[in-house]
């Protein structure tokens, strides 16, 4: 069966940039039918797992640090988004809509949740606004083409699970908003094949490398302590040069090292490794956050003063939890049992400078499932600064992951999909 369907603007992706430019666009053009087209069985599906199922909508430092917490695009091209509809404005969106969001202050990074802890609560209450401004939604429907005359022409396939069939369904539209996200968590829909129908429109696509995410490493040291997870200072070192430091907390794997500081020191090996197929990377890490070689000795020094008879990895207990001492000792081979009185001044600084930068080989990175988010996509320098318009394409505007706009973890990416949402679905250039 061959449908046809007619709308004033398609939306290509139903995450949360693509819900956000739904609801903007009816709010610019109230007499606009606007519909959104999903390839998934429901809208803002990787929504659901963001901050681990907690949905970690913003963060209060967006404002003040966009320039330092984004890549990709010119600084520019991303403040003049956020200019547009910052961080008070997502905060008053969601109020509005009925959301009531809390700082997580267990850390200071400024993280933004909903008073719920369930992302469940945001994406409800997103379809519940489509419906009131009567969006029409497509689910399992997958653009294959895009073609543009007067108008846009979208040929799609609806999979109609019920009856197992498939509809041919042609869409015409005269605007067009590019959604589709990335290519992480692509059981959860980001396949990148938003990149394949942004090139066939004649856009050049940033290589795409997942970002945020995992690193591997073949040392002995982390397989040893895999499991544990504790607050640490990390800093990526590419081809000899430091590139990124973070403090927050690392978790140690079979396979090398994750938790929040190691995905954000993540995008620029990713690059390295998986878009340049270079090596040469590795990750300093400092078990005493903040503190120096020196610091960390004097510290020492002070508690073997104290119980000079007691045992090296004694004297490390109430520092760090009892399974690791023993793992650290026997990665820089000290003898654990040696009482601290008879610590050598170079054993001293052969431990000291151990917990303030064991450096590891990296030899990978972990795949696009573990992956946080997308780094490259479509160049920014195609679209336009202000209205997010395609400078190739007229009334064609993109939004969201697609674009090679990626931040840190803690909110940042979140908060691109609403402002970058919300600033296409104006339509700036409308005539």
């Amino acid at each position: 069966m061959n449908l046809q369907k007619s709308f004033n603007l398609i939306i290509i992706g139903g995450g949360a940039a693509g819900i956000m430019a739904a609801i903007s666009a009816k709010k610019y053009h109230p007499d606009y039918s606007v519909a959104i087209i999903d390839r998934t069985f429901a809208l803002g599906r990787k929504i659901l797992v963001c901050g681990a199922g907690r949905c970690n909508v913003t963060n209060v430092n967006l404002d003040i640090t966009t320039e330092e917490r984004y890549y990709g695009a010119n600084p520019e091209f991303v403040k003049s988004i956020f200019d547009q509809f910052g961080y008070k404005d997502i905060l008053s969106f969601f109020q509005d809509l009925g959301v009531e969001l809390y700082i997580e202050r267990k850390t200071d990074i400024g993280k933004l949740f909903p008073t719920t802890d369930q992302a469940k609560t945001i994406t409800a209450l997103l379809e519940d606004e489509l419906d009131r401004l009567n969006i029409s939604i497509f689910l399992n429907t997958e653009v294959t083409e895009i073609n543009k005359d007067n108008q846009f022409k979208i040929h799609s396939r609806e999979i109609d699970q019920e009856q197992k069939t498939i509809n041919e369904i042609t869409f015409e539209s005269k605007f067009l908003i590019l959604s589709a996200g990335g290519k992480t968590y692509p059981a959860l829909g980001s396949n990148g094949s938003g990149y394949l129908l942004a090139k066939a429109l004649g856009h050049h696509i940033v290589t795409p490398v997942p970002s945020a995410l995992p690193l591997t490493s073949k040392n002995p040291l982390l397989n040893d302590l895999q499991g544990v997870k504790m607050e640490m200072e990390v800093t990526s070192i590419i081809e000899g040069k430091e590139v990124k430091k973070r403090k927050d907390d690392v978790m140690f794997t079979q396979y090398g090292l994750s938790g929040p500081a190691i995905l954000n020191i993540s995008r620029e090996i990713s690059i390295h490794i998986n878009r340049f197929n270079k090596g040469g990377v590795k990750v300093r890490l400092n078990f005493f956050p903040g503190k120096t070689k020196e610091d960390v000795k004097l510290l020492l020094n002070e508690r073997w003063v104290k119980r000079p008879n007691q045992t090296l990895e004694k004297s490390l207990f109430g520092i760090f939890p009892n399974k690791i001492p023993s793992v650290l000792l026997k990665g820089i081979s000290l003898n654990k049992d040696i009482q601290v009185r008879d610590i050598s001044e170079k054993q001293s600084d052969q431990l000291s400078n151990m917990l303030t930068s064991y450096t590891v080989d990296i030899t990978g990175t972990r795949s696009w499932n573990e992956a946080e988010f997308t780094a490259g996509g479509v160049d920014t320098k195609e679209i336009k600064l202000e209205s997010l318009e395609s400078l190739k394409v007229s009334k064609l505007y993109f939004c969201g992951e697609i674009l090679d706009v990626d931040g840190d973890v803690g909110g940042y990416n979140l908060s691109w999909a609403w402002s970058s949402g919300y600033v296409s679905g104006k339509l700036l250039s409308n005539e």
